[in-house]
């Protein structure tokens, strides 16, 4: 069995130093990203990634920049691909270099995307509109996994990330709900109490500090830290004046998600 790194060996020149080879099965995990190469002869004959299959598996996978392979002489038990290697480096090898290019994009794409506070304003074309509007809340690598749209998908997504259109953190495995809001008074605060059951989960899952990004329906968004609090199910408590911020009042149906972030929470 041969294994490694692809920040060392990329998929491009492994594919060629397998070229060689007889026949066997390349498995690759990277952050966000599991993916398998299949080999028969100088022909390959399957390849998989996060749902896609064939040539934009490939194209998928050339893309990553870490991660670990492991490569064994064993054939793959199905095919959804058949073309020469030959012909597949020659095709990837364009593929590569247009990846080269993309130098926004984190190596890591397990990282959430997530839309950025930018104070000035940008104009978006259809398709830059179409990733913003989708990647609020996924991974890099889902936004990416689009049959047919791979390396458009990420040149647009790195465009929005060089425009600071959008922001990437690290994944903390919990995705966007919508919880009811419900005022507090009192001397204003930056806490939001959520159910504890439900704070219980988050941070099980999470497994480290945390806190909470609230969007109201009308676009505007605020980070606060979060406590737990009996009986509150499907609820989110904010202070009455950080409700009024977001243009949100009692009953109003928030999307909230936690986030790890660097740096002090923003207003």
């Amino acid at each position: 069995m041969l294994t490694g790194n692809l920040s060392d060996l990329p998929l491009l020149e492994l594919l060629q130093t397998l070229a060689s080879g007889s026949g066997g099965t390349l498995r690759i995990q990277a952050p966000g990203v599991e993916g398998t190469v299949g080999f028969a002869g100088r022909r390959v004959v399957y390849a998989e990634a996060l749902g896609l299959s064939g040539m934009d598996a490939l194209v998928l996978l050339t893309g990553l920049r870490q991660g670990r392979f492991a490569y064994a002489g064993e054939p793959p038990a199905e095919q959804n691909l058949e073309a020469p290697l030959e012909a597949v480096l020659t095709d990837l090898a364009g593929v590569a270099d247009e990846w080269k290019k993309l130098t926004h994009l984190p190596e890591d794409w397990s990282r959430t995307l997530r839309q950025a506070a930018s104070r000035r304003e940008l104009e978006l074309s259809l398709d830059e509109l179409g990733v913003f509007a989708d990647a609020e809340g996924k991974t890099v690598a889902e936004v990416l996994a689009v049959p047919g749209e791979v390396l458009a998908r990420a040149r647009v997504l790195d465009r929005l990330l060089k425009n600071q259109a959008l922001a990437t953190l690290p994944s903390v495995g919990v995705g966007p709900i919508t919880l009811v809001a419900l005022p507090y008074y009192g001397p204003q605060s930056q806490v939001a109490y959520v159910d504890y059951a439900l704070y219980q989960r988050w941070a099980e899952k999470i497994g480290g500090p945390f806190k909470l990004k609230v969007r109201s329906p009308r676009g505007l968004e605020a980070s606060f830290r979060v406590e737990p609090r009996e009986q509150i199910p499907e609820r989110i408590m904010l202070h009455d004046r950080e409700l009024r911020k977001l243009r949100a009042g009692r009953g109003t149906k928030l999307k909230v998600m936690p986030e790890v972030e660097d740096g002090p929470i923003k207003p």
